[in-house]
C-alpha cells in the first residue's frame, strides 16, 4: 500500500459509524480524492481539528484497493469565520458544492485548487454572496461549461446592449437571432457587464466587492438556474441561499 502526503482543501465531510468520517478533499496534486478518517470525531483524535469543512491542510493518505485512509493531517490555514457566520457558511457551501458536484475523482485540476485557495480568505472577510458567485462563475469558465456571455451563439456577433440568453443554446443570443433560441430569457446589458466583471475579477484586488443589488440578485438567480441545469438536479445549498433572498 502506498502512503503519500498532499496539500488539500476539505471539500465535504460525511459521518459514519460512531466516530468516523468520509472526507472529500480537493488536492493540489491529484484533484478530488475521497478517504476515510477513522476515529476522527473523537475529542482526543489528532485528526479532529484538521478535517473540518473549508480547512486548507497537509494530509497523509494511505492508498488501498478498497478505500483510502487518512493517517495524519495538519492545518495550513483555517477560516473559522466561515463556520461561525451562517451567511458565510451558506455561500461558501454553495461554491464548494458546485466544485464537488462538477469534478471527477483523481483528475488533477490545478486551476480549481488555486481558485479555492484564493476564494477562501475572501469568503471569510468580504461580501460572501459576491465572492461565492465570482468563484462559481470562474470555476465554470475553467471547467469548460461556461456560457458564452459576449457573443451571439447563433451568428457570432458581439453582443451590444440588451439581448437574450439561452441555457440550452449555450449563451447569449442577439435580438436578430432570438426567434431561433430554444429557451430565450432577457439578458440586459447590466447583467452581461456583471458577469464580465466577475470573470475578470482578481482575487488579490482589495477594492470593495460591490454590485448593484438588483443586478446581483438577477445574476445569482440566473447562475443558480444555469448550474442546476448543467447538473440535471438541484443543489442542497440553494435552499439556504433562497432563504436569504426571501
Amino acid at each position: 500500500m502506498e502512503t503519500f502526503t498532499v496539500e488539500a482543501v476539505v471539500l465535504k465531510t460525511d459521518d459514519f459509524g460512531d466516530a468516523n468520517r468520509v472526507v472529500t478533499l480537493f488536492t493540489k496534486e491529484f484533484g478530488k480524492l475521497e478517504a476515510n478518517a477513522y476515529g476522527c470525531r473523537r475529542a482526543r483524535s489528532p485528526l479532529s481539528g484538521a478535517l473540518q469543512m473549508f480547512n486548507h491542510i497537509s494530509v497523509q493518505i494511505t492508498r488501498s484497493p478498497k478505500v483510502d485512509t487518512i493517517r495524519e493531517a495538519d492545518i495550513i490555514n483555517f477560516y473559522d469565520a466561515l463556520t461561525n457566520d451562517l451567511e458565510r457558511l451558506t455561500y461558501a457551501s454553495f461554491l464548494f458544492e458546485v466544485v464537488n458536484r462538477m469534478t471527477f475523482p483523481r483528475q488533477q485540476e490545478r486551476e480549481t485548487f488555486d481558485l479555492l485557495i484564493k476564494a477562501l480568505p475572501v469568503l471569510s472577510k468580504r461580501n460572501p454572496r459576491v465572492a461565492a458567485l465570482i468563484g462559481a462563475c470562474q470555476f465554470m469558465e475553467t471547467s469548460g461549461e461556461q456560457l458564452n456571455f459576449e457573443r451571439c451563439v447563433h451568428c457570432g456577433r458581439e453582443i451590444d446592449g440588451d439581448a437574450a440568453i439561452s441555457l440550452l443554446d449555450g449563451g447569449a443570443v442577439c435580438m436578430d437571432c432570438v426567434d431561433a433560441a430554444q429557451d430565450a430569457r432577457p439578458y440586459p446589458e447590466g447583467l452581461r457587464r456583471t458577469f464580465e466583471t466577475m470573470l475578470g475579477f482578481d482575487w488579490q484586488d482589495d477594492t470593495r466587492l460591490s454590485f448593484n443589488s438588483r443586478q446581483l440578485k438577477a445574476a445569482e438567480t440566473f447562475f443558480i438556474d444555469y448550474v442546476q441545469s448543467v447538473l440535471g438536479s438541484g443543489l442542497r445549498s440553494v435552499q439556504f441561499i433562497r432563504d436569504f433572498l426571501s
